[in-house]
């Protein structure tokens, strides 16, 4: 019979598989010219090597999130700058497939300028107090004006509930 320890670090590992999974998926599926040998996708951590460890001292390991595999345009770049000034936010957490898939959706460079919140205890930066205040329960979790919208947005749909009027030649769709 698994220990209660031992179960949490199995649905642990799992679901970070999953999202390496889903991630990879999205980044094939969205630039078919990627090829899914060798090691042209950045390689990830073994999920077993990235879940949480029983820590004896007070130091606080963080966990990270792969980083995105696919290319910003100058649609996903301007979009994310009408983000940043409009002061949406977007809630997620490091383990979850959909914030991954929502992220390779505006490309590496875009996603690195994302207006993102950590909600995962453990994760690189995590904002845990700032997402429960916000009443954060799913992921994704955009928030646009005090509205909540929750689930992967297709960038049209993110451009249309921001009042974004740039270009939406976006590369990649939902």
């Amino acid at each position: 019979m698994l220990t209660k320890l031992q179960l949490l670090t199995s649905v642990s590992a799992i679901g970070m598989a999953i999202g390496t999974v889903v991630t990879t998926i999205v980044a094939v599926q969205a630039n078919p010219s990627i090829p899914t040998g060798g090691n042209t996708i950045p390689a990830r951590e073994s999920a077993v090597d990235r879940t949480p460890k029983l820590q004896v001292n007070s130091t606080k390991s963080t966990a990270s999130e792969p980083p995105v595999a696919t290319v910003s345009g100058t649609a996903e770049t301007g979009l994310v700058e009408h983000l940043v000034v409009r002061n949406v936010q977007f809630y997620g957490a490091y383990w979850c497939g959909h914030c991954q898939q929502q992220k390779s959706l505006f490309g590496a460079v875009a996603a690195a300028k994302l207006p993102y919140i950590e909600c995962a205890a453990d994760g690189e930066k995590s904002q845990r107090q700032l997402c429960k205040s916000m009443n954060i329960q799913m992921f994704p979790t955009w928030v646009i004006d005090g509205k909540y919208f929750t689930g992967t947005k297709d960038l049209k749909e993110i451009a249309k509930l921001t009042g974004y009027q740039g270009s939406m030649n976006f590369k990649y769709q939902k």
